[in-house]
């Protein structure tokens, strides 16, 4: 059985040589915490990394990384070149919408009412049905009529 990422949390990080980067970290919530991924494990991945820099007029500014124009996934830190980092409950709230509104743009996506981070495939609930309490199954019926416009 091959363990999936299932849990995802918005993280600050100063990396040397980089800079400040927010990103999404993913990890297996059965095996692991956000807390094990940063500080134990040699590597984590990093997806969607933003640039945060500080300017005069408008204060602080997120900025996609130059590295999403290379990558479709995410980026491997080294644990060891990160110097601190602030996880998803500390970030200031203003930061945080800017990180999303940023993702919906890029991404294609509508906002989603109140979710902390962009929806993923498994993102499910503590007791393994779907968020929203909507059925588990999918009729491909409907779902092909949607696709074609019906």
């Amino acid at each position: 059985m091959k363990l999936r990422q299932n849990a995802r949390e918005l993280v600050l990080v100063e990396l040397s040589g980089v800079g400040l980067l927010l990103g999404e970290i993913r990890y297996n919530k059965q095996t692991e915490t956000v807390l094990f991924a940063l500080e134990k494990s040699a590597f984590f991945d990093l997806y969607f990394p933003c640039s945060v820099s500080f300017d005069q007029q408008r204060g602080v500014m997120l900025q996609p990384h130059v590295v999403n124009a290379m990558t479709t996934s995410s980026i491997r830190v080294q644990r060891r070149r990160v110097a601190y980092f602030v996880l998803e409950h500390d970030i200031a709230p203003a930061l945080r919408s800017q990180y999303l509104l940023l993702i919906n743009q890029l991404l294609g996506k509508g906002l989603s009412g109140g979710k902390q981070s962009p929806p993923t495939d498994d993102d499910h609930s503590p007791d393994g049905g779907p968020r929203g309490g909507g059925s588990r199954l999918l009729s491909l019926k409907k779902l092909r009529d949607k696709r074609s416009g019906h």
